[in-house]
């Protein structure tokens, strides 16, 4: 038997690991393209992009293992029954769920690993996720250098140019609007130039030729002057770095199980002491009181959700081996591409039943433990009654 099972759990983990490998591919190339923006807008470094992607990980890697399950398990029980080899098993006596046993334990082993990863890697990959979206958001843009059009990326300047000779950095036709305090501005503006950035790109160098400078004075216009001159050089200084911070403030999403009690555990004290101050005074005449009550227990709702969560998600693994090895054993068809067409079907239930559960939860409509557990509890019945048929030898069309 244990050379059996050692064949199932083969045959199970290599198509799991080509599912999560295939799956965390195609989830990291959407956020990769979500980034694209970011990366023309905001002018980011590789290594800051790739640091965004790195900790976007842990957060895919919390779906697509689940996910991957579901694949291996389709994939690996339906290349078994194709190849006859469940039914030769069954032959000698070893039953389909003896045969599905293995698999199950390791997906508890499985699940028992992603309670620790959500409870501990995942929480501070999200928070580190959050820095740095923020100061990715509050990073200035790069600038960019373009022909026909004011540039305002300087701070306290309009630069327009007519024409730009990238090949050389020459540029002709210059007009450079400069804004200055107590109501001053100046208007520069040269046949020709050429334009530069300074290593590291903090100061913008413009070096201009035959032009005149317009000093306005805006308040006290006799104070206005004007000159020409064959030489002008302009440096314009920079701030495009992106500054990086670390803020104590954490979401559900940022916190484990345990901080997340301690939080619970706070808003019931407040919510019991806020109530039996609201017996004393009747609601109708301190409704500000009420409302607070409200907003805490919603808070308390939105804790208790993430988690059950953590837990939820986790277990989803064995209740993904429950009903994918049945599904697989009766499509006798063990292509990746059916599997992976087959479990996404499913996990698409699964994960709509566990948003819309989250969403009517954090209002405090149904309870938080209901919400969460819900669709492994349909989705477990399911594949307890299909494992129980098909051990039974009970034949089932899914096509």
């Amino acid at each position: 038997m244990r050379i059996i099972y050692r064949y199932i759990l083969v045959e199970n983990l290599s198509a799991f690991i080509l599912g999560v490998l295939l799956l965390t591919f195609i989830l990291m190339m959407d956020r990769f393209f979500d980034l694209i923006d970011l990366i023309i807008g905001k002018g980011l470094d590789p290594l800051t992009v790739l640091e965004t992607l790195v900790l976007s990980l842990p957060f895919i890697l919390a779906l697509t293992i689940p996910m991957a399950v579901l694949v291996g398990t389709i994939v690996a029980f339906g290349r078994l029954s194709q190849d006859r080899e469940l039914i030769a098993l069954q032959a000698s006596g070893i039953g389909f769920f003896s045969c599905a046993l293995p698999v199950i334990l390791a997906a508890a082993a499985l699940a028992c690993g992603l309670v620790f990863f959500n409870n501990y890697i995942l929480p501070e990959s999200n928070h580190k996720m959050k820095n740095l979206m923020i100061d990715i958001s509050q990073k200035k843009p790069a600038v960019k250098i373009r022909e026909g059009i004011f540039i305002p990326d300087f701070p306290g300047y309009q630069i327009y140019i007519e024409h730009i000779d990238p090949k050389h950095s020459k540029v002709s036709g210059v007009t450079i609007y400069e804004t200055g305090s107590q109501g001053t501005s100046r208007i520069i503006s040269a046949r020709d130039g050429e334009i530069e950035f300074s290593a590291g790109k903090r100061v913008f160098t413009v070096s201009l030729s035959n032009g005149e400078i317009h000093d306005i004075d805006t308040e006290n216009p006799e104070r206005s002057h004007f000159l020409r001159f064959k030489k002008h050089t302009i440096n314009i200084p920079m701030d495009i770095e992106m500054v990086r911070r670390e803020r104590d403030f954490r979401s559900d999403r940022e916190l484990s199980a345990g901080a997340m009690l301690t939080i619970v555990h706070t808003l019931k004290e407040e919510i019991k002491a806020r109530k039996e101050k609201l017996d004393e005074v009747g609601a109708e005449r301190d409704m500000r009181l009420a409302m607070e009550i409200e907003n805490q227990k919603r808070q308390m709702s939105k804790y208790l959700v993430e988690i059950h969560k953590k837990y939820a998600i986790p277990v989803a693994c064995i209740v993904f081996v429950l009903v994918g090895a049945p599904v697989g054993y009766h499509l006798r068809r063990g292509g990746l591409g059916i599997g992976m067409g087959v479990s996404i079907g499913f996990f698409l239930l699964y994960y709509v039943g566990l948003i819309a559960g989250e969403e009517i939860a954090d209002r405090a409509l149904v309870s938080p433990w209901l919400a969460m557990w819900l669709p492994n509890m349909i989705l477990g019945a399911a594949g307890v009654a299909l494992t129980y048929l098909t051990n039974r030898g009970v034949s089932i069309r899914f096509r």
